[in-house]
């Protein structure tokens, strides 16, 4: 059986990282935001093993429940603020290398668009 404890030091350590995310989100640095979300990703890994040893019974506190709660209502959040600053990368990305965005038709060499499908019915043209 695992300690609470250890158990409370590694929930810590999560809302410590998830924090950290959080800020990172604001200020919108790329380098910090991954080296965030590897953090929070490490740490909630090993809250996890810890919480597989654990009994329930152990963490039926009303505290440890609030912060749970706390902390999933605001992952949600945060999850949302990810999104949003995606599609804002992408539209900037889509303005500055307009290469990158997908056309909605097929590509075709031709100024108008591409020639039909030949059926082959006319194969001789007269006036």
């Amino acid at each position: 059986m695992t300690s609470l404890l250890s158990v409370e030091a590694a929930f810590a350590q999560v809302e410590h990282c998830f924090n950290a995310l959080s800020m990172a989100l604001v200020t919108g640095e790329p380098e910090a935001l991954a080296l965030s979300g590897i953090n929070l990703h490490g740490a909630s890994l090993a809250l996890s093993a810890l919480l597989k040893q654990t009994s329930i019974s152990d963490l039926q506190t009303l505290e440890f429940k609030k912060r749970i709660t706390v902390l999933v209502a605001a992952l949600g959040s945060r999850r949302e603020s990810l999104i949003r600053r995606t599609v804002l990368v992408d539209r900037a990305l889509n303005a500055l290398v307009p290469a990158t965005v997908k056309s909605t038709y097929g590509q075709s060499p031709n100024t108008y668009g591409s020639v039909g499908p030949q059926t082959g019915a006319f194969k001789y043209l007269s006036a």
